[in-house]
């Protein structure tokens, strides 16, 4: 009975500390509410406006053609002069309650184009089956440069057989050193409706003076989309001239001026020589990456932020810097080529409406507008601006009057023909004929 009491009476003298013990401890911490996420529709409606300021024979992409090469000189304009070049997509989900989709770009005052350009809208024809054309398996193979510098680097040139490709033999890490993020404008393929600049209107066929500015007022309509507008404060690059000098050693240094607005350089050179029936044609393809780079997307339109990227991991030449040498093996593998020299500009983008500060309030985006600027010059490999300019009335290519006329025959093709013809046998695909051009 004793030990009972003892042991009633130290529960009693324990309970208020282990009571104190309890009151210590922190209360549980309530339940955190679940973190709203705003709702995000995207935009009914995107437009693309792509402005292209070209120097010499200006190249529309990095894969140079013989239309691409010889388009200001068709047009009437001397090589070596500035011309400007834009390019007009405009993707719209909302129904078109009346066909057809129709809309138009209304334009500032500055572009000197009149009041408005016509965005039309391609048909969208039935597959047909395409009738076979004489086609001969890719044969040949390229030689891969790249880098700065009056030699090239050790282990250069990457040899690249096309046959073994078209077996299936690629080379091991042949895109390995290039990682280029593109954005790609609204197309017919990807909208269900789509409308685009240029096309078979007036103003196409006269191009974009070289007067225009693109700052100012721009509203775009049509029965596809939103009203659209919105106000541009860039304008086209100021032209970027390249001048080509032959070192004694043999390679070219290239020096061009430096563009306030420039986000980064590439410079790329493509060229061959000979065309073995056997074996195919040898193409030469070099770029100033300094890693291995082939048919690149660095020459193509990119983003501030990707362009900055690509400087810092020495794909893209600096902004800064206005120099490049293509090596002498380079021009020794490839007396005659082409050039290209691109300065990646800035961009504008345009989101309406803008974000709700309340996550619980939907952002039902209307449109997306992106504007974004390049700069390119190019030409013959080793020629000035002023040699291109230069020459026999009778050397220089004439406009034609009729409407899809061939090209003239004749027995000097021009270095983008060279090259077009080579890529043409290395890639496969039908051969020019003697028909392909008029005699006349």
């Amino acid at each position: 009975m004793r030990r009972i009491l003892m042991l009633t009476m130290a529960a009693t003298l324990l309970m208020p500390v282990m009571a104190q013990g309890q009151a210590r401890k922190p209360p549980p911490k309530p339940a955190r509410p679940a973190a709203i996420v705003q709702k995000v529709i995207p935009p009914k409606a995107v437009y693309w406006l792509s402005a292209q300021t070209m120097t010499g024979f200006g190249m529309g992409g990095n894969m140079p053609s013989p239309g691409d090469m010889m388009r200001m000189a068709m047009s009437g304009q001397q090589p070596g002069a500035m011309a400007k070049s834009l390019s007009l997509d405009l993707g719209g989900k909302l129904p078109v309650a009346t066909q057809p989709p129709l809309a138009r770009h209304l334009i500032p005052a500055g572009m000197n184009m009149g009041d408005l350009l016509f965005l039309k809208s391609p048909q969208r024809a039935a597959a047909t089956p395409s009738e076979p054309e004489d086609y001969e398996p890719p044969k040949g193979r390229v030689l891969l440069f790249w880098g700065c510098g009056e030699t090239a680097r050790p282990g250069q040139p990457v040899v690249i057989d096309f046959a073994k490709m078209a077996a299936g033999q690629v080379p091991h890490g042949l895109f390995a050193g290039e990682r280029v993020r593109i954005a790609r404008p609204p197309s017919y393929a990807g909208w269900p409706n789509h409308g685009h600049w240029p096309n078979d209107d007036r103003a196409s066929r006269q191009g974009v003076p070289a007067n225009a500015s693109l700052i100012g007022d721009h509203a775009v309509r049509g029965n596809y989309v939103p009203e659209i507008d919105f106000s541009l404060t860039k304008d086209f690059m100021a032209a970027l001239n390249l001048d080509q000098k032959k070192a004694p050693s043999g390679a070219i240094a290239m020096s061009w001026n430096q563009l306030p607005e420039a986000t980064g350089h590439f410079a790329s050179f493509m060229g061959g020589e000979g065309d073995d029936p056997a074996k195919g044609a040898t193409l030469v393809f070099w770029s100033s990456s300094e890693s291995q780079a082939f048919i690149s997307a660095l020459g193509d339109y990119i983003a501030s932020a990707e362009a900055a990227r690509l400087v810092g991991t020495k794909q893209l030449m600096p902004p800064t810097q206005t120099n490049c040498a293509i090596p002498k093996e380079v021009m020794a593998a490839a007396p005659n080529g082409l050039v290209s020299l691109v300065a990646h500009g800035p961009e504008e983008n345009f989101l309406f409406p803008p974000r709700p500060a309340d996550p619980k309030i939907a952002w039902d985006q209307q449109y997306a507008v992106k504007a974004r600027f390049v700069a390119r010059a190019g030409g013959p490999a080793g020629m000035n601006m002023a040699e291109m300019m230069g020459g026999d009335d009778e050397d220089r290519p004439r406009r034609s009057n009729r409407r899809g006329a061939k090209p003239k025959c004749s027995d000097r093709p021009s270095a983008g023909d060279a090259v077009g013809d080579m890529i043409g046998g290395l890639l496969g695909g039908r051969r020019k004929k003697a028909e392909d051009c008029d005699p006349s």
